[in-house]
């Protein structure tokens, strides 16, 4: 581990590598926003105005990274965010995920348009999974999809609710981003320049929507559309309180509402739900939204002190996690870094991201004396004179 951690000590010494390694379209369906991108570099500019002030002569501590959430006790207060189209990005990206997360007991979220199945990820998390749903506007196939989750061991289900529309994404549309890739003269060539990326994909398969594809035959209820854009943007996705109150009777077990960004759906989703999640999607879904780190205070403030808040979309660091803990998240999720650590490292990639993120909030937490992630919580924070805290009022 030492030769990897001397060579890509930080997440973002592994990006022009993990650049490298992956065809054009790949590496922007990875790396772009939607609209300017603007909410994706607001995302990492709010990191900047967010400072630890620390009181020191505490003595030295052996730092505990252990969080319980929903009665289960994780080695970090971090996970695996789900991420659509995984393995296009790097091949077999899920069920490396998926065993890189039960190594290191934290949270892998399998998206709902991920490559890999529900019941083949499910095989290598041993009971630890989240199962991320896009709500279809079709009952019987979201209630089949619960069934399966279900079937496949999962336990806590993540409902998305941002995303009542398709977004734009330029970025992607000019760079030709499709599952399958599109078998054309560019695809091939970026393909053929990129020989890691292409021998994991004649090994694993061309990238499908594993879990999606079953309904695009015609079968439910009329739906007939191809594949890629059944499972894709063009799925029709609906979700109200009506909708998550039916979700809520039949699942049983822990339920996260994800992509909330205003307080007063915070504060009302605490009757429906055991989580709230604060994400603008990573900046991929609307390019005018706020950072969820500028929500989060107020979130806090509102739904009190108790109810758990998960928070993602930025977070590349353990200095990053340690800021969204000190604002008042309880757990943070982060998925581009880890797909960063698979195309510029393999396998191995994953686990390193997990060692850098790990070590680094552990080395903070040493460096002023916080002993386990409640106290690293109640440390004193500063924030810069840009960054805005939105109060909506």
């Amino acid at each position: 581990m030492s030769s990897l951690v001397d060579k890509f000590p930080r997440v973002v010494d592994m990006v022009n590598l993990a650049k490298r390694r992956m065809p054009h379209f790949a590496s922007e369906y990875l790396f772009a926003g939607t609209g300017y991108d603007e909410a994706l570099d607001n995302n990492r500019k709010a990191f900047k105005q967010i400072y630890l002030v620390p009181k020191y002569l505490k003595g030295t501590v052996n730092p505990n990274l252990k969080t319980k959430l929903f009665g289960n006790e994780y080695d970090s207060p971090f996970g695996v965010a789900p991420v659509g189209m995984t393995s296009l990005m790097w091949p077999g990206a899920e069920i490396a995920l998926a065993k890189m997360s039960l190594k290191n007991n934290i949270p892998y979220s399998l998206s709902t348009v991920a490559c890999a199945s529900v019941e083949e990820v499910g095989k290598h998390l041993d009971g630890h999974g989240w199962f991320q749903l896009y709500p279809p506007a079709d009952k019987a196939i979201r209630n089949d999809l619960l069934k399966r989750a279900k079937n496949s061991g999962f336990k806590t289900l993540i409902i998305t609710a941002d995303i009542p529309a398709s977004s734009r994404r330029e970025r992607l549309r000019m760079a030709g981003v499709s599952v399958p890739p599109k078998n054309n003269l560019r695809t091939f060539f970026q393909a053929a320049i990129c020989p890691s990326w292409s021998l994991g994909t004649l090994i694993n398969g061309i990238p499908a929507f594993g879990t999606m594809d079953q309904y695009s035959d015609g079968t439910w209820h009329g739906n007939a559309k191809s594949k890629a854009g059944f499972a894709g943007s063009q799925m029709q996705r609906y979700l109200d309180w009506d909708y998550l109150q039916e979700v809520r009777d039949i699942w049983k077990g822990p339920i996260i509402l994800k992509g909330l960004m205003h307080v007063d759906d915070a504060v009302k989703a605490t009757s429906y739900v055991d989580a709230i999640y604060l994400s603008n999607h990573g900046g991929r879904q609307i390019d005018i939204a706020p950072s969820p780190l500028q929500i989060l205070p107020l979130v806090r403030k509102k739904v009190g002190s108790k109810f758990p808040i998960i928070i993602d979309s930025g977070f590349y660091s353990g200095q990053d996690i340690s800021k969204g803990l000190m604002l008042g998240a309880d757990f943070v999720m982060t998925g581009r870094p880890f797909i960063i650590g698979l195309a510029a490292l393999g396998k191995k990639g994953a686990n390193h991201v997990h060692d850098i993120l790990k070590d680094e909030l552990s080395n903070i937490m040493e460096q002023i004396c916080t002993k386990d992630i409640e106290e690293l919580k109640s440390e004193n924070v500063m924030l810069g004179n840009d960054f805005n805290i939105q109060n909506f009022s």
